[in-house]
């Protein structure tokens, strides 16, 4: 039996369920809701990061229980910003384009849209990797340096 509920006509695919458009709508408010935080946290994330840089340096001081060079601390916040960037970037795309593509029933905007958030989750898959790879290397040179001392 076929679905009689169809989310894309073959030609010019535009969403026609109406519980479809519902749910992106929303998903599209609370996708560029986070987006925008992201980005407020973003700027501060990078304020710090200089005042880490500059700041403890102008004034002399080092804060308490850190013996790290803060100047340093200060570029890795700095990299930390720039990964965190793309995510944010990707689903703030998402939101506009896919409430863009539903506003004016355009197929090409909620395409870009997807991709967006094709995107998004392919950055976040490989970042996981990344992380979890970084983890097995750390325990498997921690385990061997622990049974050695």
């Amino acid at each position: 039996m076929e679905n009689s509920e169809n989310i894309l006509q073959p030609e010019n695919s535009v969403i026609t369920s109406e519980q479809v458009k519902t749910y992106l709508l929303e998903t599209s408010k609370w996708g560029k809701f986070i987006a925008i935080v992201g980005f407020v946290g973003l700027g501060l994330l990078v304020l710090f990061s200089l005042f880490f840089m500059f700041g403890f340096s102008k004034m002399g001081m080092m804060p308490q229980g850190v013996n790290f060079p803060v100047g340093a601390l200060g570029i890795i916040y700095i990299g930390i910003a720039v990964l965190y960037y793309f995510p944010i970037s990707y689903l703030f795309r998402f939101s506009v384009q896919i409430r863009k593509g539903l506003d004016t029933n355009e197929s090409q905007s909620i395409i870009i849209g997807f991709e967006s958030l094709k995107s998004l989750f392919k950055f976040m898959g490989i970042t996981t990797i990344v992380i979890l790879s970084i983890y097995a290397l750390v325990l498997l040179i921690a385990i061997p340096m622990g049974l050695m001392m």
